[in-house]
């Protein structure tokens, strides 16, 4: 593969990463408590997306061209997923914004002082990646027009492995940026759980209903 064709390659990569999506949206909420817990969440987004990958080099998105019906399943389990990400994050932001401050409740998964656990954050990184299962088709359509077929499996875990490593410094990049407002952040994390939710609802409904509409 030629340097130039890498160097583009990349530069798409990196917009389709840097763009807002689920991956994004979740690194910059747990942002709003933690920025470690930020990073772990950038670490399991970046894992959803090495799994994608190898999915996608070793054959899954052929197969999902010949099986629509794969997406189709992918696609309402994704929306699905979303939405109940939607349904947390919203319910988490409404119960911290009526509690008195004394009371500080918690989601599951966080500690008594408003930290996440970074266990919980990585999981929840990995899983918000793995919701979106149109991944896949965007690394088939990246893969064919970058990507020489006659290419060998070492050649292709090369420019999957550039890829990977690219993704998790846009994202760790993201969860570090979001320490320049961290007071502002954990200050407003109600409204930013909130509005999160409303930003995973609108995705999961999107997915959901391409989903059901290609039944």
């Amino acid at each position: 593969m030629a340097f130039s064709a890498i160097v583009a390659l990349m530069g798409v990569w990196f917009a389709a990463m840097a763009s807002p999506g689920p991956d994004v949206v979740q690194i910059i909420r747990l942002g709003a408590r933690s920025t470690r817990a930020a990073v772990w969440a950038a670490i399991g987004s970046t894992t959803g997306l090495m799994i994608w990958t190898v999915a996608s080099l070793a054959g899954l998105t052929a197969l999902i061209s010949a099986h629509p019906e794969i997406l189709v399943a992918l696609q309402i389990a994704g929306g699905s997923y979303l939405l109940w990400m939607a349904f947390s994050a919203i319910s988490s932001g409404i119960k911290e914004r009526r509690a008195p401050a004394t009371m500080n409740p918690q989601p599951r998964g966080f500690t008594p002082d408003g930290i996440i656990k970074l266990g919980t954050a990585y999981r929840m990184g990995l899983v918000s990646d793995l919701s979106n299962p149109k991944v896949l088709i965007f690394f088939g359509a990246i893969f064919a027009n970058f990507i020489d077929p006659g290419m060998g499996l070492s050649a292709n875990a090369t420019v999957g492995s550039v890829l990977i490593i690219e993704s998790l410094i846009i994202f760790v990049g993201v969860a570090l940026c979001t320490r320049a407002v961290a007071k502002w952040m954990a200050k407003n994390s109600a409204g930013v759980d909130i509005f999160s939710g409303v930003v995973f609802a609108l995705l999961g409904v999107i997915i959901l209903a391409e989903g059901i509409l290609a039944l």
